[in-house]
């Protein structure tokens, strides 16, 4: 064979064994060899049960919330705020006699939790109230005690804090309106309205926070077997903090409220179809809400909506997991009326992957019972406004041709 002739044959060869093989870099030559069909992508549209999707309301109380509430002609609610201080006995411990005091100026000292900063000349009333305040206050009884003659003194908030704390000192004639004559049992009871220069709001801490008011008292110790004079401060802590308002929320059976005060929650409960259940890959499930009606609140505060996988379906005390892997929250737009949308992947796919687990979720809103914003969305009752929907985008097993 020549030179030429056995080149050719090396080339035939060649080509014939490149011919039975794939090309990972291109798409495969050998249809035999490689799987067939297309993956498939899906969406659907799933709706809860059928009247089974509900709202509890009573989780926290006013006066449990983590802040406090007070705002002057805002649309989504007004609102006053109260602080019951802790006694203040007449008399302190000095060489282990008790000695009567003397009260030479005062303090009171406010949280600022979050206002929106646009709006300026903020100012804090203080008000002397009924010292006997409790849980159990309306707005109108605690309104109609903020007047002129309970008056302590105002505090001004910068226009510059968004969140902070803020005081009064009284001294001279002014600690006259805190003063605690003996045997009056010794409690101060504010309570608090603002003014500003256009409608809006405010959230001060509260006791449940850690961040509650402070009331503190410097006051003179006459020692006369000493001669001599001790000067104290006496600080007291809230033993009560709560607010009112002026309309609390009333829910409705026919739609799902989230928040409110004392604070209601939403239970949805679905079931997924079992071809998504068995093999389907789960790509993104989101879950859409319908609100009733613009949702009001304090902007530049939104709040959190919060979606939580449940441990167990026991209805309104069905307790709710602590795994942040599994709970979804996003921020709710004040004042908009578009369709609210959360990712919810991570819970259905919890659904798919653990059988036990009940295919239902709850709705919170954070802060919970401290947040102006009162949203009330569809349900399947709700008939015109439609209910929650779970948008689910999944693939189906690929599709791999028999050798």
């Amino acid at each position: 064979m020549t030179r030429g002739s056995s080149r050719l044959a090396a080339l035939a060869l060649f080509a014939a064994l490149a011919g039975c093989q794939e090309q990972l870099t291109a798409p495969a030559e050998c249809p035999e060899l490689c799987p067939g069909g297309q993956s498939r992508v899906f969406d659907i549209v799933i709706t809860p049960l059928a009247n089974t999707d509900s709202s509890y309301v009573g989780y926290v109380a006013r006066n449990a919330a983590g802040a406090l509430l007070v705002s002057n002609g805002l649309p989504a609610s007004e609102d006053r705020a109260v602080y019951r201080f802790t006694a203040r006995a007449d008399s302190i411990s000095v060489r282990d006699t008790l000695r009567g005091y003397t009260v030479d100026s005062a303090l009171l000292a406010l949280n600022v939790v979050a206002r929106d900063t646009l709006v300026n000349n903020l100012k804090l009333y203080l008000y002397r109230i009924d010292p006997v305040v409790d849980a159990n206050a309306t707005f109108p009884a605690i309104d109609q005690q903020l007047v002129p003659a309970a008056l302590i003194d105002s505090i001004a908030v910068p226009d510059s804090l968004g969140a902070g704390l803020v005081q009064k000192v009284l001294r001279g004639e002014d600690v006259q309106k805190i003063a605690l004559p003996s045997g009056s049992g010794g409690v101060l009871a504010i309570g608090i309205a603002m003014a500003a220069d256009q409608p809006t709001g405010v959230r001060l801490g509260a006791s449940a926070a850690g961040t509650g008011a402070t009331f503190v008292s410097y006051v003179t110790v006459d020692v006369p077997d000493t001669g001599s004079v001790r000067r104290q401060s006496v600080t007291r802590a809230p033993a009560f903090n709560t607010f009112v308002t002026s309309s609390p929320p009333v829910p409705d059976d026919l739609f799902l409220t989230v928040g409110g005060e004392p604070s209601a929650r939403a239970l949805l409960r679905f079931d997924l179809p079992e071809d998504i259940e068995d093999s389907a890959t789960i790509v993104r499930a989101t879950l859409e809400l319908v609100p009733r009606s613009p949702m009001l609140g304090l902007p530049s505060d939104p709040p959190l909506l919060q979606a939580k996988a449940l441990l167990a379906d026991l209805g309104a005390k069905s307790p709710v997991t602590t795994d942040v892997r599994f709970i979804a929250s996003d921020t709710l737009a004040v004042g908009s009326a578009d369709t609210v949308r959360l990712d919810v992947t991570s819970i259905v796919r919890l659904w798919q992957a653990a059988s036990e687990r009940p295919e239902a979720m709850f709705l919170s809103l954070l802060p919970e019972a401290a947040s102006f914003t009162r949203p009330v969305f569809g349900s399947t009752r709700s008939g015109t406004v439609g209910g929650p929907r779970l948008r689910i985008t999944y693939l189906k097993p690929f599709p791999f041709e028999n050798p």
